[in-house]
């Protein structure tokens, strides 16, 4: 690579600024509202590759020079009276060669330009940092400005005007109303999850923005950053170190256009797409390319197919919103292959984060407010999993073991899809349009078919409810013991010929489609279709929901079989559907595979005396229990008003039987009362009502 002179530097400035004068003078008539002049990497290089080339090396000398070349010859006499007027000037790339991988950027790449990409982590405050420090000499009174370049304000040595300074006990007064600022802000990014390989910390770089870069990124933001990486050098109390942390002086910064930016799709690719869809057998190939090492859960790995490609994302004129993605609940006994279903839709989702609920805080989760050195004792916002998994899948593992304040802080971010920070001054909105597939096990540790679903969980109901799908796995011994022992035995019998080198020629554990080709598939989808209901599915999708709920109707009627809730589940799930077969309608078939998603999911959960009744998953208790509250409440005030505070259990549950309402059913509603602070307990099995 060529050197290049200072003067062929400012000519080909000069070049590269003549080609740019439309955008000068524009920016001039519209100063201070745009304050940035940009340049695009490739307009330098299509002016000289080699002086393309050597800016890289030494970005700061040409940058200089740049800016000398601009007010000399390109800004009118006018501006340049005020050293308030000040262009910013930016250079941006859309050379994906220019890219780095954080994790790989190294002490040769210091004081280089470079571009990197990854999502915001957390941000601090804007806040004003000086460029032009103000002092007043003591012996002449003169003001001058002073550079400033480092985070702590440095006196002149002398004074500009008088040429006085220390040595003859010159005093400098700094004077901050005199002094020019600029906007600064501080961002860490991380490296792009679906980028990490195997299960490595993700790689994070510190972000430096200034003037009208700040204030426009936000946690959870995926971003692409050109800039110059430089060092901060560490210190051991007050001695400085020989060790330096890197951080990129941001250039220029901007949001991805597009989600899956770094999947790209050929033209091979996508006519292999177009046929794998348009096969008879596309669902079964899916479905077989789902973790194809686990045996059988043909049903789960289903859904786990229509969450990836999700349903549709309707915004509509008010604002509002209505979310496509598909939340999914795996709950079993421990064993059954939940956690290696999750790392596996993980692995083929083109945006995917793994987390654990056992080192998973409602912050981790969600976002936080936080103080630490990064932000210099103030206030920063930091992501958590379900914000930096936005506009992709989001996996909890071990989702009963997190506290119950960590859970709850799941509400907002499952249905709204963003997540509401309000602490510390901080007032923010961040999005989480992510499709969450959550495991967790009973709380007794095996799941016992005969109890209810929701008497095996501690997890609260209102955030059961927000699952579109949950499925129960059971652990159970039956005919189909011997088929799992053979599929494990043939699992293991062609791991271990792969591990001794011996290539397996045919094998049934072989992912029908592979992985990469799966990835690129679900992102060709869900960037290409979007599918409408048909008039038939429509009314399908309609009669399914009206017959469910007509055994509801009336004051009889022991259980609710479904609600609204559910009816949008079942279109989520149709347009995922009609997506694999990447139509633009969906048809008739695409609602019965819904539909039967929807029967296996309420057979499995809400059944109550061989009815389903989704009260269980929304409240807790069925339909029947709710309307046995207030006749229960009724007996208890009439037994106080006879025998006085403190009514006997076993009156309670004399008059209760005469209408109708079992001891069983009594003995839950009183624990639910007392949960809900309706009922205090002033002696053994006697009951008072708490403001009767």
């Amino acid at each position: 690579m060529r050197e290049f002179r200072e003067d062929e530097i400012k000519r080909l400035w000069n070049t590269i600024l003549t080609n740019k004068a439309l955008d000068i003078s524009k920016l001039i008539s519209q100063y201070p509202r745009d304050r940035s002049l940009i340049f695009k990497y490739e307009e330098i290089d299509q002016v000289n590759r080699d002086f393309a080339l050597s800016f890289l090396d030494q970005p700061e000398r040409y940058l200089d020079l740049l800016e000398n070349e601009l007010y000399e010859e390109f800004l009118p006499e006018e501006f340049k009276v005020s050293k308030e007027n000040k262009i910013n000037l930016r250079i941006s790339s859309k050379l994906s060669d220019l890219k780095e991988n954080i994790r790989e950027l190294r002490s040769s790449d210091l004081n280089r330009f470079i571009q990197v990409d990854g999502i915001v982590k957390r941000a601090t405050e804007v806040i004003p940092t000086i460029t032009m420090a103000a002092f007043e000499c003591s012996f002449c009174h003169s003001v001058e400005l002073y550079p400033q370049d480092d985070s702590r304000l440095h006196e002149p040595i002398s004074c500009n005007r008088c040429g006085k300074g220390k040595e003859s006990k010159v005093k400098f007064k700094f004077e901050l109303e005199r002094s020019l600022f600029v906007d600064t802000q501080g961002i860490e990014i991380q490296e792009k999850p679906e980028l990490m390989k195997g299960s490595s910390q993700p790689a994070k770089l510190n972000i430096h923005l200034w003037d009208d870069l700040c204030g426009k990124f936000y946690p959870g933001d995926r971003v692409t950053v050109t800039g110059i990486l430089k060092g901060k050098q560490r210190s051991i109390g007050p001695v400085p170190s020989t060790q330096f942390d890197t951080y990129l002086n941001a250039l220029y910064m901007e949001k991805e256009s597009t989600e899956y930016e770094e999947v790209e799709i050929s033209e091979e690719d996508e006519q292999l797409i177009k046929e794998l869809a348009s096969s008879p057998e596309i669902y079964s190939k899916l479905v077989k390319s789902i973790a194809p090492t686990i045996f059988g859960m043909d049903k789960i790995k289903e859904a786990i197919v229509l969450q990836l490609f999700g349903g549709v994302r309707k915004r509509f004129e008010d604002g509002s919103a209505v979310r496509g993605e598909i939340h999914v609940l795996l709950f079993g006994d421990p064993g059954t292959a939940k956690s290696q279903l999750l790392r596996y839709a993980v692995n083929v989702s083109p945006k995917a984060i793994y987390t654990s609920g056992k080192g998973s805080s409602a912050a981790g989760l969600t976002a936080a407010a936080v103080k630490d050195e990064f932000s210099e004792g103030r206030w920063t916002l930091e992501a958590g999993t379900l914000v930096l998994a936005d506009g992709g899948l989001a996996a909890v593992d071990e989702l009963d073991k997190m506290d119950k304040d960590d859970r709850s802080a799941m509400h907002e971010a499952m249905e709204q899809q963003s997540v509401t920070i309000a602490k510390a001054g901080i007032n923010a909105t961040l999005m989480s349009r992510c499709a969450v597939l959550g495991a967790a096990n009973p709380k007794y540790g095996r799941y016992e078919e005969q109890d209810p679903f929701v008497s095996q969980t501690d997890m609260p109901p209102s955030l059961i409810s927000r699952f579109d799908l949950i499925f129960i796995l059971v652990d159970r011994p039956g005919k189909s013991d011997g088929d799992m022992a053979d599929y494990i035995l043939r699992v293991h019998s062609d791991g271990e010929k792969l591990a001794s080198g011996i290539n397996v020629q045919k094998s049934d554990f072989r992912a029908t489609i592979d992985q990469e080709i799966m990835k690129k598939y679900i992102v060709y989808a869900r960037k290409f279709c979007f599918p409408i209901i048909s008039p038939s599915a429509r009314e399908k999708i309609k009669e399914y929901y009206l017959q469910k709920r007509k055994a509801s109707t009336g004051n009889k009627a022991e259980s609710i079989a479904i609600t609204p809730r559910q009816l949008e589940a079942l279109i989520r799930l149709s347009e995922a559907s009609a997506r694999i077969r990447l139509s633009d309608r969906i048809d008739d078939d695409d609602v019965t595979r819904a539909v039967d998603l929807m029967e296996y999911f309420l057979s499995q959960t809400t059944m109550v005396n061989g009815m389903a009744d989704i009260d269980v998953l929304i409240s807790g208790i069925s339909t029947k229990e709710r309307k046995a509250l207030p006749k229960l409440r009724e007996i208890i005030r009439e037994i106080e008003n006879e025998t006085g505070p403190g009514a006997p259990l076993q009156e309670i549950v004399r008059r209760a039987t005469k209408i109708g309402i079992s001891e069983d059913e009594v003995r839950k509603n009183i624990k639910q009362l007392r949960n809900h602070g309706e009922l205090s307990e002033p002696r053994n099995d006697a009951y008072h009502l708490v403001n009767a």
